[in-house]
């Protein structure tokens, strides 16, 4: 049997997040991650500011930064009736997940955290006793980090019943051959029934996601006719030229939102996807990922109440999130919204400063 002050179940940005900090307290600190890394995982690859003061506190930031990475100028965004709008800000930048997951381990682990790699969790009972294949731990505090369909909210009962609901949209991402037109803009392209993400990541290579309804995902062997019947409706994707022929297999996620969880009971947390999942379009899921770890180790650390500073977080920057969900499944809706932003350029600042600052 193993033991440890803390054990985190999910190693990606919320895991290490949490492990980090809790290690540099003292705490003995264990980490399990049922895959490998470096690992692909179905992300828009840009990181906004409100990251960077997490990366300081982790003493991740030299790291990160020297990480490969492209630094954007803006983020912009269309409709399929040719609407378009341009937030300037210097600050995004687009880095691989797969390259910033494996650095954000490689610090938990440069503190101490003790990493188990490959390790998929079989067993949780109250105390708290943990098992995979190969090892038993044993640990006072016990963090679920390990995503939208997370066991560990099940097995702590933290999981909120699941009202049965029309599934709502799948995510299908991969990176492409970028095109000469594709600029130092991070891009958000509306069509009907969903919306696409496009950005440049390095000299070669862009990410590009397509969020769409049932009917459009069901060509999801088919790249060009998943192309066709979704981001080629837009016509301002279309003059980007982008080939349909993925450099790896196309990925998915589903869902892209989720009822939230109940953020802790008796001694165990839930951060990250396996405490809620918004849609990714406004950048924030890493940002909101490693909040909420920096929060439950406040609260493992320090007393913090975890679950009232859960609901002012997602009160602040959740309401945000839902407005503009309202809009990207609404072509008309989103037209109109988009020339009130460009006419009023306060009400853009402050949309800018909801979805892209600190």
């Amino acid at each position: 049997m193993e033991r440890f002050d803390i054990l985190v179940v999910g190693g990606g940005p919320a895991g290490t997040t949490v492990a980090t900090l809790c290690a540099k307290r003292g705490l003995a600190v264990g980490l399990i991650e049922r895959r490998r890394f470096p690992r692909h995982k179905v992300c828009g690859d840009v990181l906004n500011p409100n990251c960077w003061p997490i990366f300081e506190r982790l003493g991740a930031a030299d790291c990160i930064n020297s990480l490969p990475q492209r630094r954007l100028t803006a983020a912009v965004f269309t409709t399929q009736g040719g609407s378009t709008l341009t937030v300037d800000h210097p600050g995004l930048r687009a880095i691989s997940r797969s390259l910033l997951d494996a650095a954000l381990l490689n610090r938990a682990r440069s503190v101490g955290v003790v990493i188990f790699e490959g390790e998929v969790v079989h067993g949780v009972t109250p105390g708290w006793r943990v098992s995979t294949a190969h090892h038993e731990f044993a640990t006072r505090y016990l963090v679920g980090a390990d995503g939208r369909h997370s066991l560990i909210a099940q097995k702590t009962g933290l999981a909120s019943p699941r009202k049965r609901r029309r599934p709502n949209s799948v995510a299908f991402q991969a990176h492409f051959a970028a095109p000469p037109a594709m600029d130092d803009r991070v891009q958000l392209h509306l069509f009907s029934g969903g919306y696409c993400g496009i950005v440049r990541i390095d000299e070669t290579r862009l990410n590009l996601c397509i969020v769409t309804d049932l009917d459009g995902a069901g060509h999801r062997g088919d790249c060009e006719r998943l192309f066709a019947d979704t981001i080629w409706r837009n016509p301002q994707v279309r003059a980007l030229d982008i080939a349909p022929v993925p450099l790896e297999p196309l990925q998915s996620a589903h869902p892209l939102r989720t009822i939230p969880n109940k953020a802790c009971g008796r001694d165990a947390y839930l951060v990250g996807d396996a405490l809620r999942t918004y849609e990714p379009f406004t950048g924030q899921g890493i940002f909101f990922a490693m909040r909420t770890a920096q929060l439950a180790a406040q609260t493992i650390c320090e007393g913090v109440d975890y679950t009232a500073a859960i609901d002012a977080l997602y009160s602040e920057r959740g309401r945000t999130n839902d407005l503009l969900h309202q809009l990207m499944y609404r072509q008309r809706a989103a037209s109109v919204f988009s020339s009130v932003l460009a006419r009023v350029p306060a009400l853009k600042r402050w949309l800018a400063g909801m979805v892209l600052s600190s």
